[in-house]
């Protein structure tokens, strides 16, 4: 991995490009995700641990080329599955780790970088599966996975449902206007049916310039906040994600919460530094509370 630092910069001739620059060289971090989902009232809690890093830069367009994979085994209600169809489910979604994406200059995937060798896993996978599994469960999870790997395009919107993907590369490297202007973001639904379901949302922050403390990004949509609300905490220095606080209420019933914490920032291949567990180079809290004032309360009720 090289040390160029690959910065989004603005043209001067066109103030629709990005403004908000992200140094993606130094990018190798650990996550700890939480995410709790409630459909028909029936909560679920999901947790296990990702690596994000640098992988390499395009060639062609000098984008980024980030390598995630999970760290760890999921674990759903606190307890590694062990049912049959969990375990299938395991060996299917391992041909996609580590998994390698381009992003745009704003932040977005572009495409899958890896997709020959997720080609190659999956026929090796599935010679494992057919060996020591049979019936029904396993003929539907290999025809959706051979449906799926027809195309990158089809790959790539069938991994945009997973949550944290889909919440991790987000348009965050474009402008910040006063007063903010509205944009189109696209999640997974909970909703039966439903494979999407699109946001209208501005961005705001009081502190991109700070060179001091940890930059924090607003989220929410414009015409009914109450349905999706986030904040990304980002390093004031490299602009890259530290922290994702979420809340998506699609309907009564339905919703997500999602906590993504940086644990651990690598600094070469064979160092790493953990972050203190107690010690802040920003004062979220007082920070959260002036956010609060000024918002009436709204975030505030929305994280209690």
């Amino acid at each position: 991995m090289d040390n160029i630092p690959l910065f989004f910069t603005p043209s001067s001739n066109n103030l629709k490009e990005p403004v908000f620059k992200a140094d993606f060289s130094s990018l190798y971090h650990k996550y700890e995700v939480v995410i709790e989902i409630e459909k028909e009232n029936t909560k679920t809690k999901i947790e296990y641990r990702a690596g994000v890093k640098l992988e390499r830069k395009s060639p062609s367009s000098k984008n980024p080329i980030l390598s995630i994979q999970k760290l760890t085994k999921v674990l759903i209600n606190g307890i590694e599955p062990d049912l049959i169809t969990e375990k299938i489910s395991a060996l299917v979604g391992s041909i996609f780790q580590p998994l390698q994406i381009e992003l745009g200059p704003k932040g977005e995937i572009l495409n899958i970088s890896n997709y020959e060798s997720i080609l190659k896993k999956w026929e090796e996978v599935k010679e494992n599966l057919q060996m020591n599994y049979a019936g029904q469960t396993l003929d539907s999870y290999i025809n959706n996975i051979n449906q799926t790997l027809k195309s990158p395009e089809l790959v790539l919107k069938k991994l945009k449902n997973d949550w944290f993907l889909s919440l991790y590369c987000v348009p965050l490297y474009t402008e910040y206007t006063n007063p903010p202007e509205k944009e189109k973001w696209k999640f997974p639904s909970l909703l039966k049916g439903e494979a999407t379901k699109e946001y209208s949302v501005i961005k705001s922050s009081e502190n991109l310039n700070d060179s001091e403390n940890s930059i924090l990004i607003f989220v929410q949509d414009l015409d009914t906040p109450d349905t999706f609300t986030s904040i990304y905490t980002l390093d004031n220095k490299t602009k890259l994600i530290k922290n994702i606080e979420a809340v998506i209420t699609e309907k009564e019933g339905y919703s997500i919460r999602a906590d993504i914490q940086c644990i651990e920032i690598h600094k070469k291949e064979k160092e790493n530094t953990p972050i203190p567990a107690k010690k802040k180079d920003f004062d979220e809290q007082a920070e959260w509370q002036k956010y609060q004032r000024k918002k009436k309360g709204f975030w505030g009720r929305l994280f209690d």
